[in-house]
């Protein structure tokens, strides 16, 4: 698609596009979450951790396409051009903050080749500051969440902070959707089980 290997869906996938379909309410695929800390934030130098954590994991770059029979398949975009938003709720209570950040996570991502993730920078009126994460349970789980919001925050305190470590590599997406689909399709593993 687009110049892009494309793969299939995993079992899982599957089973979420297929209640998605009969679920009223769209974005019920939505992890929303935040991450803050009582600190002076440059947020620079934040937004460039984004975008190399973005680089670094695969699935923040998925998209998703349907064949003309209807069925779903992914792929990776090369890179993650999509905006990292900043918004200051300083001026707000913590619980207008929190009710918007609701909000956020109640609105749908678009399925079709388009990001399935939303990444805002925030400034909160207790003085503190971090990021709001939105990502579609398509992509992410929970621990895949926490990892990747973990290599932003190691990629911004090597770029900040003297003897700060690099970041080992990220998993590769992909291989774990294929060692899915292999197992799937019959792998000793799934004979085994």
């Amino acid at each position: 698609r687009k110049g892009y290997p494309v793969y299939p869906l995993t079992v899982a996938q599957k089973f979420h596009t297929y209640y998605m379909e009969f679920c009223p309410k769209k974005e019920v695929l939505n992890i929303g979450t935040s991450l803050t800390i009582g600190t002076d934030i440059d947020f620079d130098e934040l937004r460039r951790a984004v975008y190399k954590a973005c680089e670094r994991a695969e699935c923040m770059r998925v998209h998703f396409t349907q064949d003309k029979d209807k069925t779903w398949y992914q792929y990776i975009v090369k890179e993650y051009d999509k905006e990292v938003e900043f918004v200051d709720f300083s001026e707000v209570s913590m619980e207008e903050a929190a009710k918007t950040m609701r909000k956020w996570t109640a609105v749908p991502f678009k399925r079709e080749d388009s990001f399935m993730n939303r990444i805002v920078m925030i400034k909160t009126s207790d003085g503190f500051g971090g990021l709001y994460l939105l990502v579609d349970h398509m992509i992410m789980d929970a621990q895949s969440l926490i990892c990747f919001l973990k290599d932003v925050i190691e990629l911004y305190c090597n770029a900040k902070y003297e003897g700060v470590p690099y970041p080992k590599e990220m998993a590769s997406y992909i291989e774990q959707v294929k060692k899915d689909l292999a197992y799937e399709a019959g792998s000793k593993a799934k004979a085994r089980d």
